[in-house]
């Protein structure tokens, strides 16, 4: 084997160097594509949660009881626990 050269060295740093440089680029232009891709896909969850969002509000129908009867009933529901125990069951049935 050859012992380099100071030449050889610089070549090889330079050499190395432009590697590098190409990897960067190709690493940047990846992610350029990579958030045009994401803002497009942000675009479409958006769009398609406004239409959710519409058909909910169109379907849910308007309460029938008055804020006073609500606020009665508040402390006459089971436990937080117990409804969740109560819709496990549900779900298993």
């Amino acid at each position: 084997m050859s012992k380099p050269t100071e030449t050889n060295g610089a070549l090889d740093l330079a050499a190395e160097c432009k590697k590098r440089e190409q990897q960067c680029a190709e690493l940047m232009e990846e992610r350029d594509r990579l958030r045009t891709e994401l803002a497009k896909v942000k675009s479409e969850r958006d769009s398609y949660l406004k239409t959710v969002y519409y058909y909910l509000r169109k379907e849910a129908p308007a309460p029938d009881f008055t804020k006073e009867e609500m606020l009665a009933c508040v402390g006459q529901e089971p436990p937080l626990e117990e409804f969740i125990a109560e819709l496990e069951r549900e779900m298993r049935d």
